[in-house]
């Protein structure tokens, strides 16, 4: 369902109503060939059907419009960084308990300092995905919670397991 091999180990966090995994959670940090590495982006939307309509959100500049939302509405720009620092340590005290021994502060840093979508700038938006992701599994993203109430989330009639991103009728 990601299109390629983890190279973390994962869980999935949230499923479709017909069973499809939904959002994976990945280990926050990885070791790859003896170096430890963050991996700040560890959650993931895979469900093919929202992954096709996050998409064409995203080609009709849905990830601009956040970005200038993030700029203008403070009460939506608070809920969202309050969602990035819950988010920030999970990942944390997730991190130490995979890692052996104590973390090291460049990956602390980067997992305290940065988006769910991997990114360090707070004000504007990477990866509708990443937020939606963060929304299903956490219910702590306005963005995601905007993008779904959009989209809206699978039922047992959408198929997900059997999703057709070329359907004709998005």
């Amino acid at each position: 369902m990601l299109g390629r091999e983890p190279r973390t180990p994962f869980t999935i966090k949230t499923f479709c109503p017909d069973g499809t995994p939904q959002v994976l959670m990945a280990d926050p940090v990885f070791n790859e060939e003896g170096v430890w590495k963050p991996f700040p982006a560890f959650l993931w939307l895979v469900c093919p059907r929202l992954k096709t309509l996050v998409a064409e959100l995203e080609q009709q500049g849905q990830v601009r419009e956040f970005s200038q939302k993030l700029a203008s509405d403070d009460d939506f720009k608070e809920k969202f960084l309050h969602g990035q620092n819950e988010i920030a340590r999970l990942r944390v005290s997730m991190a130490e308990k995979i890692y052996p021994g104590e973390l090291p502060e460049y990956i602390r840093e980067i997992l305290s300092t940065t988006t769910i979508a991997g990114s360090r700038d707070f004000k504007g938006v990477k990866c509708l995905h990443s937020h939606l992701a963060q929304e299903l599994a956490f219910h702590n993203n306005p963005i995601g919670a905007e993008v779904l109430e959009k989209i809206k989330n699978c039922s047992r009639e959408d198929c997900c397991g059997k999703y057709n991103s070329t359907r004709s009728d998005l």
